[in-house]
């Protein structure tokens, strides 16, 4: 298991780190399992550890995800479109940054991210740090 220092931020709560673990093979696509594969896939609680201790997160709780920004395979492949887009979160928080956007150009709108039904988590990159907001908390998005 490949461990991935986060933090977390449930509604209601303060966000805080948690250590997630990542399967040596996706089961979504060829190689290790990303973040975005841990987050999208089929599991509807996470397994996380804060603080010492073993936690089951439910999916629909958490509001946003993020890490150090680090070079990865994913992101060293060619992105398509990088938007520039502020997202509005249900609790009035803001987070600004890049979406990245690696699909056909006729799918490469944020729309059609947001509205993708397979992935319930959007990814935003700012300056320093990788985010990724669960949809349902997202109450409007802000292209620049």
């Amino acid at each position: 298991m490949i461990e991935v220092a986060v933090t977390v931020a449930i509604a209601g709560l303060d966000p805080e780190e948690h250590f997630l673990y990542l399967a040596p093979l996706s089961d979504r696509r060829e190689g290790p399992e990303s973040v975005a594969d841990y987050l999208n896939g089929r599991r509807r609680f996470f397994p996380m550890i804060s603080a010492g201790v073993p936690k089951m997160i439910n999916r629909d709780a958490v509001l946003w995800l993020k890490y150090e920004k680090l070079p990865d395979v994913a992101e060293l492949e060619m992105t398509l479109i990088e938007k520039l887009t502020i997202l509005e979160l249900a609790d009035g928080s803001r987070i600004e940054g890049v979406i990245p956007i690696d699909r056909p150009r006729e799918q490469s709108r944020i729309s059609d991210v947001l509205n993708d039904p397979r992935e319930e988590f959007v990814r935003i990159d700012d300056e320093s740090e990788t985010y990724y907001v669960n949809k349902k908390f997202i109450r409007q998005v802000i292209p620049r």
